[in-house]
């Protein structure tokens, strides 16, 4: 007897057809909702004697929101980082990632960003860092999950000055 026989027979002849087990159809899962504030820009004007006041800053302005999904830190008045400053952005930036928040950092010097990329023991990485500000905004819009379009929330958020930090 063939299988294609054998699913035609009847239930009577003793055979009893295997019944598949009832699967709710769920509806499609929803991707996840963008967190409230998508991006937070700061402006913060590094010397060497505010480096030991950017992390502490930072946070103390993060704790009046819920969820950041983006920090775009415009970092002003940057010549050169010195290990200090690279080792504070470091940290920062791995307060942020156990947060849930992303960094980006924007230096418009193009010595300060070449020494940040050939530091050896910096870990943020080419993407982190931006010439201005509208490219770090597009690029953090960019990772939020949903379709890529500029709507009237990213026109404000690239309109918007930076706060003062």
């Amino acid at each position: 007897m063939s299988f294609s026989e054998f699913v035609r027979l009847p239930a009577v002849a003793g055979l009893r057809r295997a019944k598949a087990p009832a699967t709710a159809v769920s509806a499609r899962a929803a991707p996840p909702r963008p967190s409230p504030v998508p991006v937070l820009r700061l402006a913060y004007t590094l010397t060497d004697d505010q480096v030991a006041g950017l992390v502490p800053g930072l946070l103390a302005r993060l704790a009046g929101f819920q969820r950041v999904g983006t920090v775009v830190l415009e970092l002003d008045g940057v010549a050169d980082l010195d290990l200090g400053a690279r080792q504070a952005l470091c940290g920062l930036r791995s307060l942020l990632e156990r947060r849930g928040t992303d960094l980006r950092l924007v230096i418009t010097s193009r010595q300060a960003r070449d020494a940040l990329a050939t530091a050896a023991e910096h870990r943020l990485g080419p993407d982190v860092v931006h010439d201005c500000a509208r490219a770090a905004i597009l690029a953090a819009y960019a990772q939020v999950p949903g379709p890529g379009l500029v709507d009237s929330v990213m026109r404000a958020a690239l309109a918007a000055p930076p706060d003062a930090l």
